[in-house]
């Protein structure tokens, strides 16, 4: 069965996406230190009745921890956000000479997966002031990955109109530093909570309309693809 992409918003969403980095230095107030990552998908490989976000935002503490997706898309000719709090994890891997940002998520609901993963290198810094304190932080300026998600839908009991049933899918996530916005949170002192409460006030006002509310659903989880996933 086909799905909404409020259905397959809330697996995974976000988790692909979202990617940052940031190693080391520790700061007084570390949960100020925001980092603000845009993601760009693109199907890729096989697949069938899968479709995908058209972009996505991850923002995380710039020391790592779960981090905020918020997703956008477009049906029916209405623009749509979702939000699923928590829904990706940032962490660092390094050996000698080598440090990386890695974003990861995993999600289940019912009879769907999803699955997102993207590494970037800790190869640029940028500079926030933190209660007077001037602090230079390692980032990933951009991060490469990949999401894959499947139902079986083996629980759904009609089809849907256009006759189709279950989905599986692969898709490529290329995620960017979005420096103005890392710069302006970290500038205003926001923490990750108040930087996506500005994210989204600044979607409402371009026009994009609430995809849980129009869901019906309350829960602030999303699925990963827009027929691509389960809840994260």
């Amino acid at each position: 069965m086909k799905h909404t992409r409020q259905q397959t918003l809330h697996p995974l969403l976000l988790a692909v996406a979202a990617v940052l980095g940031v190693l080391g230095w520790t700061a007084p107030r570390a949960e100020a230190q925001v980092l603000v990552y845009q993601m760009d998908f693109s199907k890729t490989g096989r697949s069938i009745n899968f479709e995908i976000y058209d972009r996505a935002y991850f923002v995380v503490n710039g020391l790592g921890g779960d981090g905020t997706f918020i997703v956008t898309y477009r049906e029916n000719g209405r623009d749509f956000y979702l939000q699923s709090e928590g829904s990706g994890e940032l962490f660092f891997a390094v050996r000698p000479g080598s440090e990386k940002a890695v974003i990861r998520a995993t999600a289940d609901n019912g009879t769907a997966q999803s699955q997102y993963l993207l590494i970037g290198d800790l190869s640029s810094k940028i500079s926030v002031n933190l209660r007077g304190q001037h602090v230079t932080l390692a980032v990933s300026p951009f991060l490469r990955g990949s999401a894959l998600a499947s139902d079986s839908e083996a629980d759904v009991d009609f089809l849907s109109s256009d006759g189709s049933l279950g989905f599986a899918g692969f898709a490529d996530i290329k995620a960017f530093l979005d420096r103005s916005r890392t710069r302006d949170a970290n500038k205003a002192n926001l923490d990750v909570s108040a930087t996506v409460t500005n994210l989204i006030t600044a979607l409402e006002n371009a026009g994009y309309e609430d995809g849980a509310a129009d869901d019906g659903t309350t829960d602030g989880g999303t699925d990963t693809g827009t027929d691509t996933g389960s809840d994260l």
